[in-house]
């Protein structure tokens, strides 16, 4: 696999990824009373679109001197579409009571605390692929002038 298919490759799990957890987000907060986790859900959005145009872009770009007369150029946007819709139908997988013991207690606390440690490094994450995907864009432009 060469560094473009690699790239490609990458830049597509980090799209479904983000789609995913914006969906996880998205359910969970219909569940809970925490508009915190439905904006988290939305910036996770925003971050996969942005990926998959800047995927698109990439395509492009490595794609320019060659003949554009493929004939499966949407079967990755369709796919992608297929596992979202996919998502989206599952029911929410919730633990309920019998499972954490009792509703309120310090094993519940640190279980949120871990989630909110789980979402803060999540956001970290994405912010860093966006970083990264930024600083490569630049450093292109600065390579081509």
């Amino acid at each position: 696999m060469n560094l473009k298919t690699f790239h490609i490759v990458f830049v597509t799990a980090a799209s479904l990824m983000s789609f995913v957890f914006g969906g996880w987000c998205w359910r969970y907060a219909e569940t809970s009373a925490s508009a915190g986790i439905r904006s988290l859900g939305v910036a996770s959005f925003g971050v996969g679109v942005a990926l998959i145009a800047y995927g698109f872009w990439f395509w492009k770009k490595i794609n320019a001197g060659q003949s554009s007369g493929s004939s499966g150029s949407g079967k990755g946007g369709a796919i992608a579409l297929v596992l979202l819709v996919w998502f989206f139908g599952q029911p929410v997988a919730e633990a309920c009571n019998t499972c954490y013991g009792e509703a309120e207690g310090p094993l519940i606390d640190a279980a949120r605390a871990g989630v909110w440690v789980l979402f803060g490094l999540v956001g970290m994450l994405q912010a860093a692929f966006v970083g990264f995907f930024v600083y490569l864009w630049r450093r292109s432009n600065g390579a081509s002038n």
